[in-house]
């Protein structure tokens, strides 16, 4: 059996071209159970790429009549209703610490072969203003390869922990993809930063970052989810890595890796015990110190628990200065809540969490950068409760730290957690 010819009706809006490189798999069958399959293939491709509201299919025998005898032969007809191509959104949202309002235009099918374009801005409690600007596009008609190109300005106000502002605008070139091992992220950024509008209390230190700063990069995230659901994961594993050399262009010139690992385990009374770890690392390669813009923070409500948001670490004044190296662990024990045991959105909530934050020398052996990383991790533990909600997650612990950094901003007490990814 053998698939003679596809037929589509409702297309309007989409290139033919396109969509004879979505069906064109269907064609290899050779028996019926094998059209019956890849006929669905074809439909759930098509399905993906967002451009469709309904897909019926059918099969029948050729309606030509010098073909009727062919018992061979088979044909596709696909009935399809085109989605709007313009979208509209406005709203509020929160998660990892902020809170933010943002309208959003999204224009789909843009040129017919499932392009989207889309523009945006925010206005947040630590992005004060975001806009941004993409075109993206699938490429050879898979919806799991996307190639697009981003346009970007944002005004970061992290006066909460430090006393300075940031000012990005930049431009990146993306390629997606998904392999049997997980999501992959290729990308070449290139964008100019400036730190600015110190405050009166500014630290000599943060005085001295101001200014301009000109980074190109390439970057690479892999991903490898194997969690039932990323917001309060009751079994399965994680990994996420991210790596980064920068000095194609610019001031900027180090190497610079972030992994996270999670494993979450869980039984059938309603327990769920998982375990995070984070780790980065910040190398220099033009043996200056590091900018404050690429270095990392550390501590919060959803990261080490029972300290100010980026409050571990090196600190000068009132000002968290970040660092080039960090470790980070968590335990959580989640149980059912009291009373609303039949209520799986609501847990209680034990844990146990350290991490480190430290700077990095430019010339520091690896050695003394791991001595200084494991000889006095800042601990903490507490208790609490956790709410998943559809869209974000929400805890309310209370946290009692065990041991401290001298630098480390202690929140002894009780702590709230909105956000999406906790450790």
């Amino acid at each position: 059996m053998k698939l003679r010819k596809i037929t589509l009706n409702g297309v309007g809006k989409t290139r033919e071209g396109f969509l004879r490189r979505v069906l064109e798999p269907a064609f290899q069958a050779r028996s019926l159970h094998e059209v019956i399959g890849l006929s669905r293939q074809a439909v759930r491709r098509m399905e993906r790429f967002g451009i469709f509201e309904d897909i019926k299919i059918q099969l029948d025998s050729p309606r030509d009549s010098w073909l009727q005898d062919r018992k061979d032969l088979v044909d596709l007809g696909i009935w399809v209703k085109e989605s709007s191509r313009i979208q509209i959104r406005t709203g509020t949202e929160a998660g990892n610490a902020e809170a933010s309002m943002y309208g959003a235009l999204t224009v789909k099918n843009v040129f017919g072969g499932a392009e989207t374009l889309s523009t945006s801005m925010a206005f947040g409690t630590r992005t004060s203003s975001a806009f941004q600007f993409a075109l993206a596009t699938p490429l050879l008609a898979d919806p799991d390869k996307n190639l697009s190109i981003n346009l970007y300005s944002q005004t970061r106000n992290n006066t909460q922990w430090s006393s300075y502002e940031e000012d990005l605008k930049g431009g990146a070139l993306k390629y997606t993809t998904l392999s049997p091992f997980g999501y992959h992220e290729f990308a070449y950024e290139g964008h100019w930063r400036e730190v600015c509008r110190p405050s009166e209390k500014a630290s000599l230190t943060i005085r001295e970052q101001c200014g301009h700063s000109l980074k190109s990069a390439l970057t690479h995230m892999w991903v490898h989810d194997m969690r039932d659901e990323p917001l309060l994961p009751s079994t399965g594993h994680f990994v996420r890595v991210i790596q980064e050399y920068a000095g194609l262009g610019g001031d900027v010139n180090h190497i610079r890796q972030e992994v996270e690992a999670q494993v979450a385990r869980s039984n059938n009374t309603g327990y769920i015990l998982s375990a995070t770890v984070k780790s980065g690392y910040l190398h220099s390669l033009n043996g200056k110190p590091s900018k404050i813009s690429d270095r990392f923070f550390l501590g919060g409500p959803m990261s080490v628990r029972g300290f100010k948001s980026n409050g571990l670490g090196p600190r000068e004044g009132e000002d968290s200065l970040g660092g080039d190296a960090y470790m980070s662990a968590g335990v959580s024990l989640m149980t059912p809540f009291p009373g609303l045991a039949g209520r799986d959105s609501f847990k209680a909530h034990f844990f146990a969490n350290a991490g480190t934050l430290v700077s990095v020398k430019p010339g520091q052996s690896a050695t003394k950068t791991i001595d200084d990383l494991t000889k006095a991790p800042s601990v903490s533990v507490g208790t609490g409760i956790v709410y998943r909600h559809p869209q974000v997650r929400i805890e309310l612990n209370f946290a009692l730290p065990l041991m401290a950094a001298k630098s480390d901003a202690v929140s002894r007490g009780w702590q709230l957690g909105l956000g999406i990814s906790f450790l």
